[in-house]
């Protein structure tokens, strides 16, 4: 057999086999082996001024028989239940009994069925709930005037509790009766709306994980594109966004089911929060009221949470095998936008920075951990490192074969959880490669290979330039595998062979066969491989500085205004707002030596601004007595803010940030908004509501991974994205093999 024949192979016994295991599961008396999901017919009556509702559920419950089996039911502790009911079945005993979510510690009312009979268990029971009370809104807990926002974790209606286990699937038909003058939006197809708008009816016969009701005083906008409705619900009248917000559905929702396969939902919607948040559920996207309103919205985040209904809201995320939907949304999203306008290996680079900036061995985990972001260091493993990965396979498969699997991985799990091993299985059989030793190492390990071209020599041997290269990985530990891109100039050209070779050891040894002396050669050139950055290539920006824990801080010892010394000592504090007593803090009249690591100086007026003066100049920043020019630019010192990040100067490893503000109100904006900024080395704000001017990101300069024969202008072709067409193109060709 050909080896990509031992792989088909050994993948059709192995599908065999899982496909027989399952049958023996399903057919054996597993606990929850479910033939298909359940279904909710939930009538809901909705007093809004009083968080309070009054429920009644038809639960049609799918089990398979187990001996001694006894089926739990949860439902918030604040519901009063008025009546629980299995009609026409005289086999069951119910009870109840107080019980908490661990993982959430929220109280909960445990409902228990047992069987009284040795007959075997149905396949489906039917049990019927009234109950009401106050509702648990978990984003809305502390403000009765925001809404309501019901979810699975408010336990509005009885599910049973799996804290590992990926939760059960369902089906509903949701009624909401409710006071003149809202609207309800729940998943699925709106199927009724009475006239006088007090009774919504959302239904829905794809599986979900959770059912959502959100409700309030919105605006209803809606607009039909294909078989899709698409709706906009805002707090206040604005018909000139909810077109601004069709237009883009329409463009995003055409690119990702040419990309991937058909929306697998008959509506999309915008839903405005007054909450300032950023979520994505099935069939609609829950935005603040600020964030909604930002221009930039419309073509960063907003197709993000478009294409969350094809990876996370309809193929669900395996709990037990990492969550891979963050990473390949943000590849498919915000990765190929800039890799289509040909900045794909910048966005690369900033990942990079990121797990450099924010990652230590203190607070890093394998993806295989990953369940979604709480921090900045979660968010670069989960987001970057995942999308780093996907884009790793990329370069091992080759583009067709990428695009096939991901519709194939689509296709073959819409509506079911997959993991990280039916995403490894996708590729592996578009591709006809083994990759799981590279999913093994890549998602079962922490860290990153740090790569260095240790030797690059040139040799004329029997009328033929040879051009040998020896690359190593430096990090302790195995080698990770991966596909390394070399590019290698000849003298005098303007343009590279660029090879791809397959390091699965430490180090890697190659020999090019050249025509001419080489002129330049540069390893992994587009910025494809996730590494670990030589610290000498990163260009400072004030997210390595926040990447630090103990950061060391030094306050001015003169200021002209009281106001502003107190703010910086506020912001100095909020460096380290979990600890205090942590890092170190002065003034800038000692000279006690600092330790190193990330250090934050604030003033114009602090001493120790000085030691920085050379490398700003370098970067083009002049400060004078009225203004500060950067590359050129004028910037007065009256109501302006200055940021500047700056490599430690001398051996210390680490960042500085310099700080400076006209008015003390400035402050608190500040320390909201820098954060956001994180790949940034200046950046000037106007106003004591500040607002961003100027931003710009030092030079990139590669370190350990080229070496220059010949001077000359080695300049690199663009890349190839991995479509041929962008969102909103008329008439765009339908990607080969969909």
């Amino acid at each position: 057999m050909r080896s990509s024949d031992k792989i088909k192979f050994s993948r059709l016994i192995f599908r065999l086999v899982s496909a027989a295991l399952w049958l023996v599961l399903t057919t054996s008396g597993s606990a929850f082996a479910n033939s298909h999901p359940h279904h909710h017919d939930v009538m809901v009556n909705l007093d809004p001024s009083q968080k309070s509702v009054q429920i009644k559920d038809t639960l049609t419950f799918h089990l398979q028989q187990e001996n001694d089996f006894v089926l739990e039911l949860f439902l918030h502790a604040n519901f009063w239940l008025a009546e629980i009911k299995i009609p026409d079945n005289k086999d069951f005993i119910i009870e109840t009994s107080p019980s908490t979510n661990t993982d959430e510690d929220i109280p909960l009312t445990k409902i228990s069925i047992r069987k009284i009979t040795d007959h075997p268990w149905p396949e489906s029971i039917k049990i019927e709930f009234q109950y009401g009370g106050k509702i648990f809104d978990s984003q809305n807990s502390r403000n009765a005037d925001e809404g309501i926002f019901l979810s699975g974790a408010s336990y509005f209606y009885p599910q049973t509790l799996k804290q590992k286990d990926a939760p059960d699937l369902m089906t509903f038909q949701l009624t909401v009766l409710h006071p003149d003058g809202w609207k309800v939006v729940s998943q699925g197809r709106k199927m009724t709306e009475t006239q006088n708008g007090n009774q919504t009816v959302w239904e829905t016969s794809d599986p979900m994980e959770e059912i959502f009701l959100i409700a309030n005083r919105f605006k209803e906008y809606k607009r039909t594109h294909g078989d899709i409705l698409l709706y906009a619900y805002f707090l206040q009248e604005a018909p000139g966004l909810a077109k601004k917000y069709f237009s883009a559905a329409e463009k995003y929702l055409d690119f990702y089911g040419k990309l991937i396969g058909p929306y697998p939902y008959p509506k999309f919607a915008v839903v405005e929060n007054a909450i300032q948040t950023g979520y994505g559920m099935p069939s609609f996207t829950f935005l603040g009221s600020q964030v909604i309103r930002f221009p930039f919205i419309l073509n960063t985040s907003y197709p993000h949470e478009i294409l969350h209904n094809w990876w996370g809201n309809s193929v669900y995320i395996d709990p037990d095998s990492g969550n891979w939907a963050e990473g390949l949304t943000a590849y498919l999203s915000d990765h190929l936008l800039k890799e289509l306008k040909g900045q794909g290996d910048r966005y690369r680079l900033q990942q990079l920075m990121k797990f450099l900036s924010y990652v230590n061995k203190a607070n890093d985990f394998p993806l295989i951990n990953f369940d979604g972001r709480t921090d900045m260091a979660s968010q670069a493993v989960g987001y970057g490192k995942m999308l780093m990965l996907l884009h790793m396979v990329r370069l091992q498969v080759g583009d067709t074969a990428f695009l096939q699997a991901l519709r194939e991985f689509y296709q073959d799990n819409k509506f079911r959880h997959a993991g990280m091993t039916a995403l490894r299985q996708s590729f592996e059989s578009a591709s006809d490669k083994d990759l799981s030793l590279f999913f093994d190492h890549w998602t079962y390990r922490r860290g990153a290979p740090e790569i260095e071209l240790s030797s690059a020599t040139h040799t004329f041997t029997n009328g033929q330039h040879q051009l040998k290269i020896k690359v190593q990985q430096k990090q302790s530990g195995p080698a990770f595998p991966f596909t390394l891109p070399v590019a290698v100039w000849e003298k005098g050209s303007l343009t590279p062979q660029i090879e791809r070779l397959h390091m699965t050891k430490k180090t890697l040894t190659h020999v090019f066969h050249l025509s001419d002396e080489p002129g330049k050669v540069l390893i992994d050139p587009y910025t494809e491989i996730f590494r670990t950055l030589d610290r000498r290539e990163v260009p400072p920006s004030i997210g390595q500085t926040y990447g630090y824990p103990l950061p060391s801080r030094i306050l001015p010892s003169r200021e002209d205004f009281p106001d502003v010394l107190l703010g910086y000592h506020q912001f100095s504090l909020s460096l380290v707002e979990n600890n205090k007593t942590a890092g170190y803090l002065r003034d800038d009249a000692k000279s006690t030596p600092l330790p190193k690591g990330g250090l934050w100086i604030f003033g114009r007026k602090n001493a120790y601004a000085k030691h920085l003066l050379p490398q700003l100049r370098r970067y083009g920043v002049n400060f004078f007595e009225d203004k500060v020019v950067i590359s050129g630019k004028p910037f007065p010192w009256e109501d302006h803010s200055f940021v500047f990040t700056v490599h430690r100067p001398g051996t210390l490893e680490g960042s500085i940030t310099w700080v400076i503000v006209s008015s003390g109100e400035s402050i608190p904006g500040l320390i909201r908004k820098l954060p956001h900024y994180g790949k940034f080395g200046a950046l000037v704000f106007k106003g004591n509501q500040p607002e961003n001017q100027y931003k710009k990101v030092w030079p990139f300069q590669p370190s350990g991974l080229m070496k220059i024969f010949h001077p000359g202008d080695y300049s690199l072709p663009p890349q190839s994205p991995l479509v041929n067409y962008t969102p909103g193109q008329t008439g765009a060709p339908v990607p080969p093999n969909f």
